[in-house]
């Protein structure tokens, strides 16, 4: 009997929010997409991001009064080695005043390298060296930072916060309070930095917060029926290190995920989740007709029984399965995309 082939397919940014997308002026053709989310089978999945719907998929879920321990997992996917220590990720951020909030942004676009990186780590060892702290920079966007201590506490992921009041997602939990004034502390000091001064000169934006996040221990050996994995997530290649599977990178074509064996194949398309975070309807349009024309030989496989499905992860709290039942449906008409995208969140 020939083994089922499965592709399980994350899509975050899929479904928006893009409350800005009839700025976009050309006119929208999405008919593929329209279509297949008319007909799949939609059921609900947990998780409400990629982080969560990943974790979900390995086996790992996390308590109301604790976040998913993404640092601990994205350390591994930046090629650090296994550590049992509680972790959190510190995530240089501009911060841009705004009235009488603070909008948070990260520093995708401000070209920090790997050397100012370092530099202002070094600033903070050398500020927090009575706590011990000394953080590890994996990435010039992502440091990690070791606690001799799991603390009583919640944070949010920076795809919560991005372009928003970062008051509304300031740590919790009974040490909370104690890491806001670090939070505010780590302001002040990059504010007086000598590299930030440098920046100005050259024309550059200053990297004037850290953001912290996913802090957390590693849980243990994930549980996953996944046989083959893709995608260029630090977060899956870590979760994928623990449990011992191989992660290739995302392909431009589909040929090569067609070309494997049978089995439960994960595809991680995270190219439409910054154009969300950006609310850049220019942009995710064009990353959407994108992925249009790499998916649909993926739909053509499951109509020929090259695959027995394609499942759609959205990373809303749906999945879409797409199967030959579902491609059968003519009865189910197209809605415009739009009708679709999730709601803008507030503040």
């Amino acid at each position: 009997m020939t083994e089922p082939r499965n592709l399980h397919l994350l899509v975050p940014g899929l479904l928006g929010p893009m409350p800005t997308l009839n700025q976009a002026g050309a006119p929208l053709d999405f008919k593929l997409l329209e279509r297949l989310l008319a007909r799949a089978h939609r059921v609900a999945h947990p998780g409400h991001d990629l982080e969560s719907v990943l974790f979900r998929l390995f086996g790992i879920s996390a308590d109301d009064d604790r976040n998913l321990p993404t640092a601990a997992y994205r350390r591994l996917g930046d090629g650090a080695a296994a550590d049992e220590r509680y972790w959190l990720q510190l995530t240089p951020v501009y911060l841009r005043p705004d009235q009488d909030r603070l909008l948070l942004f990260d520093v995708e676009d401000l070209d920090l390298t790997l050397d100012e990186a370092n530099e202002l780590a070094q600033l903070f060892n050398s500020h927090f060296a009575e706590e011990g702290w000394q953080a590890e920079v994996g990435h010039p966007h992502r440091w990690y930072l070791p606690l001799a201590s799991a603390p009583a506490l919640k944070t949010y992921e920076l795809s919560d916060v991005f372009g928003r009041n970062m008051d509304l997602f300031l740590p919790e939990g009974e040490e909370g309070i104690r890491w806001h004034g670090v939070l505010n502390e780590i302001q002040m000091l990059f504010y007086a930095a000598d590299l930030n001064a440098r920046r100005e000169q050259a024309g550059k934006g200053p990297i004037n917060g850290l953001w912290l996040s996913g802090g957390g221990q590693l849980a243990g050996q994930p549980r996953t029926s996944l046989t083959i994995l893709y995608g260029n997530s630090p977060l899956l290649c870590g979760l994928a290190s623990v449990a011992g599977k191989p992660v290739e990178p995302l392909p431009d074509r589909v040929d090569v995920l067609l070309d494997s064996t049978g089995g439960e194949l994960l595809v991680c398309y995270d190219r439409l989740q910054r154009p969300v975070l950006c609310a850049d309807p220019y942009d995710w349009s064009e990353q959407i007709n994108q992925f249009e024309r790499w998916i649909e030989p993926l739909v053509d496989a499951v109509r020929d029984k090259r695959l027995d499905s394609l499942q759609l992860y959205t990373c809303n709290g749906q999945k879409y399965r797409i199967d030959r039942s579902a491609l059968r449906r003519f009865w189910k008409r197209p809605q415009p995309l739009g009708k679709w995208l999730d709601r803008n969140p507030q503040g």
